[in-house]
């Protein structure tokens, strides 16, 4: 009589409802009330601040849903389309970077502006669209374009393009104003959004953090873009040098003048990068980076030293040591 061999996936439940349960309880591992646990705490109480003004969340959803499409539409005519066999080391960046935050895998587009940028459109996190320019590609290790883009799926990962893609054609510091800009540009209002996006733009540095296959690469992408990465892949600067430029910068009047920008200075997020990467939090994605006999400080102090960083607090912190 032959041998009647079980089955591999006997006693296994390979039912659909098991497979999302398990999705939905490994994605929550890194939730807190419904928030990504690396988030930077401003960022969701400034947002939730701004959907206080009347109408304004109602406006940004309907905008959005209408520019996502047209930029999509845009992109194909003009960009070039990075697919797994189109750019496939970049689609697989982007792969990565999506399975690591649980989100869609993006769309992803190579533009062939000048400038050293790139930015994501989304109205959710399952097909969201994510634009490199060409300069990007040109001048960046392999390392530092996966933060990059990670960067831009820590945005998708928050919902960051609901207000933010509306925000930059609300603000007169990005050029026009529209003629509707006056129903929500009060003084208030405007430093409202700049303080928000400041600290969304925190945020989304610790997602590249938790994408990167080296803390480093998402270092030194604030510190190229600090000279516009001139096309020296082997330049580096000096981190005891910044970290006095930045102790003066803190400690002189010129530092009002962020309260007017809508981005923290690159020279803000090198240092704010290396307290993420000396927080226990960022182990406990990426346990495997964490080295020997490193002492770790709490997700609550690096985001209270952060604040103070960004320039969401007045008071000074000795940085990164």
């Amino acid at each position: 009589m032959s041998e009647i061999r079980k089955s591999p996936l006997a006693g296994i439940d390979t039912s659909f409802g098991h497979y999302l349960s398990r999705k939905k309880s490994q994605e929550n591992i890194h939730l807190v009330k419904g928030v990504p646990d690396y988030a930077f705490p401003l960022d969701y109480e400034l947002r939730h601040r701004m959907k206080s003004i009347p109408g304004f969340e109602k406006l940004c959803r309907n905008i959005l849903e209408m520019e996502e499409a047209r930029a999509i539409q845009l992109k194909n005519y003009s960009a070039l389309a990075v697919g797994p066999n189109q750019f496939p080391e970049i689609y697989e960046m982007a792969v990565d970077c999506a399975r690591r935050l649980s989100i869609g895998i993006p769309n992803i587009y190579i533009d062939n502006a000048e400038q050293m940028n790139a930015y994501t459109l989304a109205v959710d996190d399952v097909s969201p669209l994510v634009v490199i320019y060409r300069p990007m590609i040109e001048r960046l290790t392999r390392g530092e374009l996966k933060c990059v883009i990670a960067h831009e799926c820590g945005h998708v990962h928050n919902r960051h393009s609901l207000f933010s893609s509306v925000i930059n054609s609300l603000n007169p510091l990005n050029g026009e104003p529209t003629n509707w800009t006056g129903l929500f540009l009060s003084e208030a209002n405007k430093m409202l959004m700049n303080s928000w996006v400041r600290a969304m733009e925190v945020t989304a540095d610790r997602a590249a953090m938790i994408c990167a296959d080296d803390p480093q690469d998402a270092i030194n992408v604030d510190m190229r873009l600090m000279y516009s990465s001139l096309t020296d892949q082997n330049r580096q600067l000096d981190l005891e040098a910044l970290r006095v430029q930045l102790e003066e910068s803190m400690n002189n009047p010129a530092k009002m003048l962020m309260y007017a920008t809508d981005h923290p200075a690159s020279l803000r997020r090198v240092f704010m990068d290396i307290e993420f990467s000396e927080c226990e939090l960022y182990y406990r994605w990426r346990p495997e980076l964490r080295k020997p006999d490193t002492t770790l400080r709490s997700i609550e102090e690096t985001n209270e030293r952060c604040k103070k960083i960004v320039g969401l607090t007045q008071t000074s912190v000795t940085l990164g040591r």
